[in-house]
């Protein structure tokens, strides 16, 4: 992982409050553009969801509460159906109209053989308004969002974890705000050093090496 932007505040604050302006610095300082968030569900509120849509056009994808269904409309697959029951294909969002695009799935042998396939709309429209934690930018349903959820966001929270243990973060209890700063600059600083240090080494035990003596430097005591 290679850390961007951090804020480092007190634990009991609203951490989703801080995502909007991390996306805007990274926009602002180093000319990225966000296209999407896998947050957790501290970053749940549709509110922000909806505001990062339409200001920064950036995706928040997040996991919803067991009691947080589809609207009712589409409760079946989390998606629109067509009126005989077929689940229609997810065709892209347009930032203009701000609108879903679904249309009639390619190929399916069902609809072939569907008796009013001749007269079927084949599209179907749906606005993020409707619910933005199933139908964001990137809609809840979709394979890439399931994939990113399921597979990628995992990935991310056990690197958090090896991070600290790498760099002895566990061993920190800090409170002082300003000290915790420092500390949280320096472990990202440290991260992208040994990200450094392990394209630029050839052999595993120079990375090796290179990654002890930056331990060694941020497991200092107070």
């Amino acid at each position: 992982m290679i850390p961007l932007i951090s804020f480092i505040e007190p634990a009991n604050m609203d951490e989703g409050k801080f995502l909007h302006p991390m996306i805007q610095n990274t926009q602002n300082e180093l000319s990225l553009h966000i296209d999407i968030v896998v947050g957790d569900m501290g970053y749940i509120s549709s509110e922000q969801k909806m505001k990062l849509r339409k200001q920064s056009h950036t995706a928040v994808l997040t996991r919803v509460r067991e009691n947080m269904h589809p609207p009712e409309d589409y409760i079946d697959y989390g998606r629109p159906e067509c009126p005989e029951g077929i689940p229609l294909s997810w065709d892209g969002y347009n930032s203009e109209t701000e609108m879903h695009h679904y249309i009639t799935p390619i190929d399916n042998p069902v609809c072939i053989s569907c008796w009013s396939y001749g007269n079927c709309y084949q599209e179907y429209y749906v606005s993020p308004s409707t619910d933005e934690h199933h139908f964001g930018i990137v809609p809840l349903h979709t394979k890439v969002s399931q994939r990113l959820l399921q597979k990628i966001r995992p990935q991310v929270e056990r690197g958090f974890e090896n991070d600290k243990n790498k760099l002895y973060l566990n061993r920190f209890f800090v409170n002082s705000l300003k000290l915790a700063r420092i500390i949280g600059h320096l472990s990202d600083a440290c991260q992208i050093l040994l990200l450094f240090s392990d394209m630029k080494t050839n052999t595993k035990s120079k990375a090796k090496k290179a990654m002890k003596r930056l331990h060694t430097q941020m497991s200092f005591d107070f």
